[in-house]
């Protein structure tokens, strides 16, 4: 019966060779074409989200290629000077402003914060975060370099930090750490029989705001500015009409001159720089003219509130702080 069918299957194939042959052919281009395809196919490409010139807080603003390309540039000679421990040269590439009131133009205070952000050598990683006018602000991210350090018995971490790049009139661009933002002189004063209040400058980092301001005890008795006993003693306004209370200071008895007294003071307030709200007016909300004041510490709340009632004067004082950069 095998042969039988071996005989009949030879038969068939002289019959309709041209039909097999072609059909052969066919398949074997097949084959070949699904082979080649194979042994080609191109590798998938990495897909990636990471756009690091848009900025994170806007994601409508991004930084333009003229002015991203220099940020970059900066950027990368900062990390070279830091990891290498050329202080100087790092140093130098920061703008007067952020030497003097970041680092009291003291190398020495700068490279104590280099190494809170930088203990070791780093890789970096930078994204746009927000900006303002002709002021952006990049977040760095520092990592250590994983192929020199290796995985084994390590912990992943980063620092990271904030620096801010501000293109000046003449086209050049200013670069400040430290969560410096900007120095202005404002010079604004209020005055009556009792004290004078002058607002001189302000320090702006990306969350807080820091006056200096001079009071003057113009009385011989003595005045309380803010001892925690009063509601809004100081109080930075803001254009939305919101306010923020002064931060504190550690170890801070309160803000009190004693008679015909002067102080220099610093008022700090959180606020941040890019919420878009400017701020527009301190005001001294609980100006106390004491014919006898005890103090708080270890003293009755009876006493406190009788010799608040008794008070010579209560008053406030607003004093505008809007500045041109």
């Amino acid at each position: 019966m095998f042969t039988d069918m071996r005989i009949k299957f030879l038969h068939f194939i002289r019959k309709h060779k041209k039909i097999v042959f072609i059909i052969i052919c066919i398949w074997a281009i097949v084959f070949i074409i699904n082979l080649l395809l194979k042994n080609y196919e191109p590798e998938p490409e990495l897909q990636t989200t990471y756009t690091p010139h848009t900025s994170v807080m806007d994601t409508k603003s991004s930084v333009s290629k003229s002015t991203s390309e220099p940020i970059e540039q900066m950027i990368e000679e900062y990390v070279k000077n830091c990891n290498e421990a050329n202080w100087q040269k790092a140093f130098d590439m920061l703008s007067d402003a952020c030497k003097e009131y970041s680092f009291q133009n003291d190398i020495k205070e700068f490279m104590k914060y280099v190494y809170t952000k930088m203990p070791t050598e780093k890789r970096y990683a930078i994204q746009d975060y927000s900006n303002d006018g002709n002021t952006y602000i990049y977040q760095i991210k520092y990592t250590d370099d994983l192929l020199a350090t290796g995985l084994t018995n390590s912990v992943y971490q980063y620092t990271e930090e904030k620096m801010v790049f501000k293109r000046q009139k003449d086209g050049s661009i200013e670069m400040a750490v430290g969560n410096f933002v900007d120095f202005g002189e404002i010079k604004n004063i209020s005055e009556n029989d009792y004290v004078k209040v002058d607002v001189k400058s302000v320090i702006k980092y990306y969350s807080t705001e820091v006056y200096n301001v001079k009071i003057t005890n113009r009385t011989p008795n003595t005045i309380v500015f803010a001892d925690g006993q009063e509601k809004n003693e100081i109080q930075l306004n803001l254009k939305s009409s919101d306010a923020r209370d002064r931060m504190e200071a550690q170890n801070e008895d309160g803000i009190i001159l004693g008679p015909n007294e002067s102080k220099n003071i610093t008022l700090s307030f959180q606020k941040f720089y890019d919420n878009k709200d400017d701020s527009q007016s301190i005001t001294f909300g609980a100006i106390r003219v004491m014919e006898k004041y005890s103090g708080t510490e270890n003293v009755s709340e009876e006493v406190i509130q009788s010799e608040i009632q008794n008070a010579i004067a209560k008053f406030s004082v607003n004093i505008p702080v809007i500045y041109e950069d």
